[in-house]
């Protein structure tokens, strides 16, 4: 279907939900009787992240009802971990501004009472409470809003986003919780982003396919929903457009929310205080040359992971990955391979007995919280590996895997709500690619699943998050890289869309090998929270790029000023 029918179609759902919405006003009321009603996720990324994880490294109490490996989290979580911290200990003016804040962003789980930061009942209609600008039974409404504009020494001209939509959430006979979030967005980007979407292609980052803009911006949709139930008390499924994140870093190595949304059939089953998740989804290898006139062409993935509290303060997990296409003797697409679908068996044995050749992962994760300041956290990623190579240390091209570490600090030095996080990334050459077409590779709509670099590279990243007055955040991420890119049609190993076996030398390869490139990203962001979840931000970013090839130097100044209405994704300026 071509992109215009799609928006065309997407805008007639909401506006049809808008006026479902007006036609019961008069049987408008709260559903905040403090039971469960339907199981929905808090949207990635969002304020209530970094508070969930003060909480979990300040409070060890709240292992028992987070698992902060496994994102999104649900909303009850968040209740039940706000409601047992609240009881903690006494707090400062943001603690309880933050507490506020995650009570009114989950009120399904509350009883009705007044906020101390924002009032609602505007003109006995709207905002029947801070978090909700209408509500009919148990459905929550809210508009969805993005309006920045800045300047890019890299660009000529204005720089702007302008997003627009609807975001909804609600239960059924409070069993099925369902969510649903659309926009329309069109955008004029800086220079170096701009490049990359045209060599996706067309592709906007973390989004899916965008059209042309006037002569050099995009227009794109961006969609999600999913419904929501429990199966059994221990068991819950979700199924619809969405996107997950495993791990407790700023990056995650082996499933991110870099790329678009995907369809898929998740389930999280509780057994006493251990959560294991299955989830089967499809992809699109896409390359840009069937987006109009044809079907993308699909592939497909299957994950088991399972997180264990060893002691209240550490967590282990292990998780497994399989990536693959399946075409018939004619070439025709045949399909999800059902032998996948066990939620139990290994992987690795399905794959030998089918005589496949798919792209298997296996690794672990990690957290270690201590002294209720700190929190150790890393990863392991194994794509291929043979003992006797790796022990030899001779740089076998095979030798394919990747590690994390990093380590958070909350109220650093004593100043409180100062919270700091370092953590590295390393990632060997040619891991996460494959040998047919990108049928297997770790990748979804031309971008990297897991880290955005894709492969053969070292990054270290430095976060600052300092919120000194209520309603006031500052953050501060920096970033240096050290990136091999190809040169003139030889493969390094950091484009995991090539095809693996073209590698340049079967021994001898370290990380960064090819053209060197080294990174640097300073991203700064003021955001003042004048209603809940509504801000006025202003942004300031630093990229500059060092390079043994002279033609790939650049440094970009970009800044920008707006506002923002719901937890909407920033663009990804990596």
């Amino acid at each position: 279907m071509h992109p215009v029918s799609r928006k065309t179609k997407t805008i007639h759902i909401v506006l049809f939900l808008l006026a479902c919405a007006c036609s019961v006003r008069s049987f408008a009321q709260s559903d905040s009787s403090g039971q469960l009603s339907g199981r929905y996720f808090v949207p990635l990324n969002g304020f209530s992240y970094h508070l969930a994880d003060r909480m979990d490294i300040r409070y060890p109490l709240s292992y028992r009802h987070l698992h902060t490996a496994l994102k999104p989290y649900y909303r009850d979580e968040i209740s039940h971990l706000t409601q047992a911290v609240q009881k903690a200990d006494a707090m400062d003016n943001t603690d309880a501004f933050n507490i506020d804040y995650l009570k009114n962003d989950n009120r399904e789980f509350w009883s009705k009472q007044n906020s101390r930061y924002y009032k609602g009942d505007l003109f006995g209609f709207f905002y029947p409470e801070p978090a909700t600008f209408y509500q009919f039974f148990s459905v929550r409404i809210n508009p969805v809003l993005h309006t920045a504009f800045g300047y890019s020494n890299d660009s000529i001209g204005l720089r702007f986003v302008n997003t627009r939509g609807v975001e909804l959430r609600g239960s059924i006979d409070n069993k099925v919780g369902f969510y649903f979030y659309a926009t329309d967005n069109q955008a004029i980007l800086p220079d170096y982003v701009q490049q990359r979407v045209d060599a996706a292609p067309q592709v906007v980052p973390g989004e899916g396919v965008a059209k042309l803009f006037k002569d050099n911006g995009v227009d794109y949709l961006s969609a999600r929903g999913y419904i929501s139930f429990d199966a059994t008390e221990h068991i819950q499924f979700q199924f619809g457009h969405d996107k997950i994140f495993i791990g407790n870093g700023i990056r995650s190595l082996i499933w991110s929310d870099n790329a678009d949304d995907q369809l898929m059939l998740r389930i999280r089953t509780k057994l006493w205080r251990i959560q294991y998740m299955n989830m089967f989804t499809e992809l699109a290898n896409y390359d840009g040359s069937n987006i109009y006139n044809s079907l993308i062409h699909k592939k497909y993935a299957a994950l088991h992971v399972i997180n264990i509290p060893i002691v209240p303060t550490v967590q282990i997990g292990l998780f497994e990955s399989i990536v693959f296409d399946r075409y018939d003797a004619r070439g025709n697409e045949t399909g999800f391979e059902l032998h996948y679908l066990n939620p139990i068996i290994f992987y690795r044995a399905v794959e030998s007995g089918l005589g496949s050749s798919d792209n298997a992962t296996l690794g672990l994760f990690w957290k270690w919280n201590f002294l209720q300041r700190f929190s150790f956290y890393g990863q392991f990623i194994l794509d291929e590996f043979v003992a006797s190579e790796f022990i030899a240390q001779d740089g076998w091209w095979g030798n394919k895997y990747g590690w994390q570490s990093g380590i958070k600090y909350i109220d650093a030095f004593g100043i409180g709500q100062l919270d700091l996080q370092y953590e590295f990334n390393m990632v060997r050459p040619y891991t996460y690619s494959y040998d047919d077409d990108n049928g297997s590779s770790y990748t979804h709509y031309a971008q990297a699943i897991a880290h955005p670099l894709g492969a053969n590279f070292k990054e270290h990243v430095v976060s600052i998050w300092y919120e000194p007055l209520p309603k006031l955040v500052i953050q501060d991420r920096l970033m240096l890289a050290v990136y091999g890119a190809d040169s003139a049609g030889l493969n390094y190993g950091g484009n995991i869309f090539s095809d693996y076996n073209t590698y340049v030398q079967a021994y001898g390869n370290t990380i960064a090998q090819g053209i060197r490139d080294q990174i640097f990203l300073q991203d700064v962001l003021v955001s003042y929270y004048f209603w809940h979840n509504t801000s006025i931000d202003a942004r300031l970013i630093y990229r500059q790029v060092n390079s043994e090839l002279a033609a790939r130097n650049s440094s970009t100044l970009y800044w920008s000023i707006g506002i923002r209405m719901q937890e909407v994704p920033r663009w990804n300026l990596f």
